[in-house]
């Protein structure tokens, strides 16, 4: 079973690579907001991302973590800590 840091780093990574963003792992914050552009969240600055980019983080994660991620199950994309989070839950079975 990976470590959670080791999950939050695969996360951040997929995120990266399957929306082709230009950034390192370490640039995305763990609390910070997915889905917001340039409005500003608790401070946080989300990394901007649409419904077709949600489509292809789950396709993505789905394949690295063996997960099945549902409609009902789109409130994770809040953050990478909910990611992290679900995909423990969910692997742990």
């Amino acid at each position: 079973m990976e470590t959670k840091e080791e999950i939050n780093k695969k996360v951040k990574e997929i995120i990266i690579e399957r929306l082709n963003l230009d950034m390192k792992p370490e640039d995305i914050e763990n609390d910070s907001p997915i889905f917001l552009g340039s409005e500003v969240s608790g401070g946080k600055k989300g990394l901007g991302l649409d419904s077709i980019d949600a489509l292809e983080l789950v396709v993505g994660l789905n394949n690295s973590f063996s997960i099945t991620i549902t409609d009902s199950d789109m409130y994770i994309f809040e953050n990478v800590n909910k990611i992290v989070d679900f995909i423990q839950q969910n692997t742990n079975k």
